[in-house]
């Protein structure tokens, strides 16, 4: 069923169904108004309606046999069922016994009487994952593992049987004003039994206090010790820290726009608290994406390279802070610098997939696709969650001749790439990423309405227009690529190291767009 969904929606079936209808009410109104002025029998308007009613299921067959593609209109082809959705394809993963001293946090919903408290929600959740994850006996599911069962309504067992875990974390949050109500419960999976529940009506001064309960009344269920995590938080100030809350909650959905708020959440956090470490840090980061992925250009270096020495002023020795100011320095293309940082982050957290995969975009941008390509494939196998990495490696290993692991990577991508939509469906980036994998899956159609729909999200931006680009150029439409990468701003370091633009290097349109380019 979910594939079926997931086909209506990338065929364009329901944006046909929805225009129909909407385009048959204005005509029938028309009609309505114009037919007795013409003089025309009352049974003409019936008639339209009935031709109109006739019409709409021929438009939606229409809509799923054909494509529109910028050659015109093509059928198309049959789709490759996907492994996600068909259990025999993939073996399935041996089965592990949950760990006693294990939980996952599912995203609180948000049941305040506007329904505008989300980001909020899903803020806190992470700040409780953090808690959690720093304690020391305690496996914790990932972040994006408990945000997949997100508005899923799906039992605890099944749950907790695919986390792993022994216990789950459930609750919900309304916040009015000042004033928060916060309801809590833990439960134990194998015997759906409570053990433990409450609700917190407080200010949202108490926000902290409330974190900490939450988390000390786990332990004491669980039998554990808290560990030394509370420093962390690194702000007493809780305007701030509710909007570093709601800051976190925009920056994970990778949507341009959603960053923009995020910076702004982020600024208005240290403003309040010029010594919040963690705001300085996450301002850092999501302002260099925007610099390397959204033409973000000067403004954005600048505001990276503030925050990232900031973080590091307050805390130099954290593997964050380090990370922070490697990424300010990529943003400027000086990787040399950059590399630096990134790897004293990695001595300091040798499992740090984030500073891996930068790692692996510096290294490409100077032109070491074998080194990008091996910090790309130990960024993914770091973090199961991480759906780009894995995207990327399989570049390096398909320029490299190794059909085996291209495709590994393709069907690992692909399949973390669907897991993450599902949560952000909106999400360009994952739709043009994803292009490069399915037509190495062999799955073409499916990748030409992954980059139309990536394309119809965010048509004017740089990065999007960018990787279509590639895509184009891998598929033989030189002048779809070349238009597309005409109207891009992206790195010419990149471009000229980008296997998927070998294609287009000996036209003539290609060597005038590199020219034009800065250095």
């Amino acid at each position: 069923m979910k594939s079926f969904f997931r086909e209506l929606r990338e065929r364009h079936v329901i944006k046909v169904a929805v225009a129909y209808l909407v385009a048959a009410w204005v005509l029938l109104q028309i009609a309505d108004v114009i037919f007795p002025a013409l003089g025309l029998p009352e049974w003409s308007i019936t008639l339209v309606l009935v031709l109109l009613a006739l019409g709409f299921p021929a438009a939606l067959i229409l809509s799923w046999v054909f494509d529109r593609t910028p050659e015109g209109l093509r059928r198309t082809g049959a789709q490759v069922p996907d492994p996600a959705d068909a259990p025999t394809v993939s073996p399935p993963e041996p089965a592990v016994a949950a760990h006693e001293h294990s939980i996952a946090v599912l995203p609180f919903p948000d049941l305040s009487a506007e329904g505008d408290q989300e980001h909020f929600c899903d803020g806190l959740t992470e700040e409780l994952l953090n808690v959690l994850t720093g304690i020391p006996g305690l496996r914790v599911a990932s972040r994006t593992s408990c945000f997949a069962f997100k508005d899923k309504n799906a039992d605890l067992a099944t749950v907790a049987d695919r986390l792993r875990v022994a216990h789950v974390l459930e609750g919900s949050v309304r916040k009015a004003g000042n004033r928060i109500r916060i309801t809590a419960q833990l439960i134990q999976a194998a015997t759906d039994s409570h053990l433990w529940s409450e609700t917190y009506n407080r200010e949202l001064d108490d926000i902290f206090a409330i974190q900490d309960d939450i988390a000390r009344r786990i332990l004491e269920a669980l039998q554990l010790q808290l560990g030394g995590r509370d420093a962390d938080r690194t702000t007493d100030d809780t305007q701030a820290w509710a909007y570093f809350l709601r800051g976190r909650g925009y920056a994970i959905t990778k949507i341009t726009q959603d960053h923009d708020r995020a910076i702004s959440l982020f600024r208005r956090a240290v403003e309040l608290d010029s010594n919040f470490v963690r705001a300085w840090i996450e301002l850092a980061i999501i302002s260099a994406h925007q610099a390397m992925f959204h033409g973000g250009g000067e403004r954005s270096c600048s505001i990276a390279e503030e925050a990232a020495g900031k973080a590091i002023e307050l805390a130099p020795e954290r593997a964050d802070s380090l990370m922070a100011r490697g990424l300010s320095h990529l943003a400027r293309k000086q990787y040399e610098d950059a590399e630096a940082d990134l790897r004293s982050a990695i001595d300091l957290e040798p499992r740090k997939s984030d500073a891996w995969y930068f790692l692996g975009r510096s290294a490409h941008l100077q032109g070491r696709r074998a080194d990008a390509c091996r910090y790309f494939s130990t960024a993914a196998e770091n973090n199961a969650e991480d759906w780009e990495s894995p995207l990327l490696a399989l570049q390096g290993y398909e320029s490299a001749g190794d059909a085996d692991e291209a495709r590994r990577f393709a069907r690992m991508g692909i399949d973390r790439t669907e897991r993450y939509l599902e949560d952000y469906p909106d999400s360009p980036r994952a739709y043009y990423l994803g292009t490069s994998a399915l037509l190495i899956l062999g799955e073409a159609d499916r990748a030409r309405r992954w980059a139309e729909r990536a394309l119809d999200l965010s048509p004017d931006d740089n990065s999007t227009r960018y990787n279509l680009a590639c895509f184009y150029a891998v598929i033989g439409d030189a002048d779809r690529a070349l238009d597309l990468l005409e109207n891009s701003i992206s790195s010419r370091a990149w471009i000229e190291n980008d296997s998927e633009l070998d294609s287009l290097r000996g036209h003539p349109r290609y060597r005038n767009i590199i020219e034009s380019m800065p250095d």
